[in-house]
């Protein structure tokens, strides 16, 4: 089953405030969402529908997965990933 991925417009600012090269290695991880975002060696179930995957060991990438969409909603660094995620949802 393939899945949508869409950004979240917050993921676009997240992004546009990272070193380039990091947004673009950020940006190609989740493309592979696309093809199993509930799996993977670097992914953690958060709760019923949110997940995060780890990129380069310390960014954090969080997403919903809603049917066969997932929507990432937050990009950032994990010493304050999660404290903005709970803002954010």
């Amino acid at each position: 089953m393939a899945y949508l991925v869409e950004f979240d417009k917050r993921v676009s600012k997240d992004i546009d405030k990272l070193p380039k090269e990091v947004a673009r290695i950020i940006v190609e991880k989740c493309s592979v969402l696309e093809e199993n975002p509930l799996y993977g060696p670097n992914i953690k179930r958060l709760s019923s529908n949110l997940y995060r995957m780890e990129v380069l060991r310390v960014w954090r990438v969080a997403y919903t997965v809603e049917g066969s969409k997932v929507l990432i909603v937050l990009v950032g660094h994990r010493k304050d990933c999660y404290d903005r995620l709970s803002r954010r949802m």
